[in-house]
């Protein structure tokens, strides 16, 4: 009798620490993170009143004969089954879809938890809410990679990104392979000059066009406005208005030169012949071709070749070593000489101290009959925007026009131009102006300046037996013998789940399960209750016997 009241009593303290199971789980129904548990029993060692018998001499065998002495908890479960995710539209608020658990260090241990309600501190350090406990991950270096060092996840607020200079600069779109040739005009800069087949002059701002012959005997080189400096501003007008003068300050007379519609120049001679005509710029082949006039008879006239203006024009914005925004203009011709086809010329208008003209200004595209780049003459320009030692470094952009053979640059197709830049790699300086952070745990920092660079990546670490962690209070498990080491890594990664931003997991009690679960520990924690009682009451009616 002395066995069932035993047995009882072990049946109430059990069913009550299941009781104590349950109302834990009930009371954590809207914790962040939490994991519901179970309480599961198994019986205590049997008392044997006879053992178990073999079949003998005829006779068959006998089982055992045993007394069980009660019941205890067998173990109490943690059930890390996924809770849901619920919407905060706080950025720092993380929840983990999938296995694993974020990381947190109060300068000494690990803890490890599924409740993300993260925040910054004034230090700029990401920490948990409750108890300011750091969290771990991967902090990235000043280029955005990000390191393999486990440490405390720190942003600065007020730090600035330094501005970076443009190397290169990559573009896409169509020139019209049935464009006609545009001819300049009175008013085109002598900068944007090409000529006649479409080959860029290429002078530049700063450079001497000299003036040679001689009108009515008079050598032009005795003159005093024998020569034309190209301005920022010059344009075919200014040569025509500058040869005039020359002209007309050798002979005395009222020669005239002027622009003509298909962009050559027009000199008409007074009375005295002009012979042997020309301008000429060291070093400029097309230039000096364009500018050779010859001969002209007394009341004749004499014209230069035609030259062009560009027949299609596209602006990029390209940054130096301090940020300034440098605006390179590209002007675009198609070549027209005999026995050329497909090919395009370009130039390209940067700013640049006139001591130094930039080089690499000029190149060709030549394009395969399907539309496709077939070939690239120049792939670098190299400029200084302010003078050599002055301001910012000299500057070197590599062109990169689209694969050779592939249609993923610019083209030419017989469709509307539309070449343009597809993106450089320049950028002013800029201040930290907000952060995002992605499924991947990584901390993005959003620059004033329009550039995104990663400054940091949460970590994720998973267990072999996540259900063999400890509970340490506050949402946080520790790492026990039977949990196995931390897996620490990228979220996304091996076993470990992804990180939802903006969002919470909600603890994964089953308030049904749970009610359901109450009653069942209810009815055991009465019946054994009942089986004390009935003991009692047989007990009783033995010491009754003796009375």
């Amino acid at each position: 009798m002395m066995r069932a009241l035993f047995s009882g009593v072990s049946g109430l303290r059990n069913h009550q620490i299941q009781m104590d199971v349950i109302g834990n789980n009930i009371a954590n129904v809207n914790t962040v993170g939490f994991k519901s548990s179970r309480a599961l029993f198994q019986e205590l060692l049997s008392q044997t009143l006879k053992t178990a018998s073999g079949p003998a001499e005829g006779k068959g065998g006998t089982n055992p004969q045993q007394v069980g002495l009660g019941m205890r908890i067998s173990s109490i479960d943690n059930i890390f089954t996924q809770g849901n995710l619920m919407s905060t539209e706080r950025k720092t608020d993380l929840g983990i879809q999938g296995s694993g658990f974020f990381i947190l260090s109060d300068g000494e241990s690990k803890y490890y938890t599924r409740a993300g309600s993260f925040d910054f501190d004034k230090e700029g350090n990401l920490v948990n809410l409750s108890n300011g406990y750091k969290v771990q991950g991967y902090m990235a270096d000043d280029k955005g990679e990000l390191g393999k060092v486990l440490e405390d996840i720190t942003i600065d607020f007020q730090q600035r990104l330094p501005a970076s200079a443009t190397t290169q600069a990559s573009f896409v779109g169509n020139l019209n392979s049935e464009v006609e040739p545009t001819y300049a005009a009175s008013t085109t800069l002598l900068t944007k000059l090409f000529d006649k087949y479409g080959n860029p002059m290429n002078l530049h701002i700063g450079d001497t066009i000299t003036f040679s012959g001689s009108v009515g005997g008079t050598d032009l080189s005795t003159v005093t406005d024998n020569s034309y400096t190209i301005t920022e501003n010059s344009s075919l007008s200014d040569l025509a208005y500058a040869l005039q003068t020359a002209i007309r300050e050798a002979s005395g007379g009222s020669e005239t030169v002027m622009v003509k519609d298909d962009g050559s120049l027009q000199v008409t001679a007074g009375s005295a012949a002009i012979t042997g005509l020309k301008m000429e710029c060291s070093g400029k082949t097309e230039f000096n071709s364009f500018g050779n006039i010859g001969d002209i008879a007394a009341d004749a006239q004499g014209s230069t070749e035609k030259s062009r203006s560009t027949d299609y024009t596209t602006f990029v914005t390209t940054y130096d070593s301090l940020g300034t925004a440098r605006i390179m203009t590209f002007l675009f011709a198609k070549d027209t000489e005999p026995g050329v086809s497909n090919t395009w010329n370009w130039q390209a208008i940067v700013p640049y101290d006139e001591a130094n003209p930039p080089t690499g200004d000029t190149g060709s595209l030549t394009f395969n009959p399907d539309g496709s780049l077939a070939s690239v003459s120049t792939t670098q320009i190299t400029f200084d925007p302010d003078g050599a030692n002055v301001g910012a470094d000299e500057m070197k952009v590599y062109l990169n026009f689209g694969t050779i053979n592939k249609f993923n640059g610019i083209t030419q197709f017989a469709s509307d131009f539309s070449a343009t830049l597809k993106e450089q790699n320049g950028y002013p300086s800029g201040s930290l102006d907000d952060i995002a952070i992605d499924d991947a745990g990584v901390i993005t920092g959003i620059f004033t300046n329009g550039i995104n660079r990663t400054l940091a990546q949460v970590a994720i670490a998973n267990f072999s037996n996540p259900e063999g962690l400890s509970k340490v209070g506050d949402n946080f498990y520790q790492q026990t013998l039977n949990s196995g080491s931390a897996q620490i890594g990228a979220p996304g990664t091996g076993t470990r789940g992804i990180i939802s931003p903006s969002s919470l997991e909600m603890s994964n009690v089953d308030l049904a399960k749970s009610f359901t679960e109450i009653i069942i520990a209810q009815r055991g924690f009465q019946v054994n209750a009942r089986v004390i009682t009935a003991a009692d009451q047989i007990l009783q009616e033995l010491v009754n016997i003796k009375r």
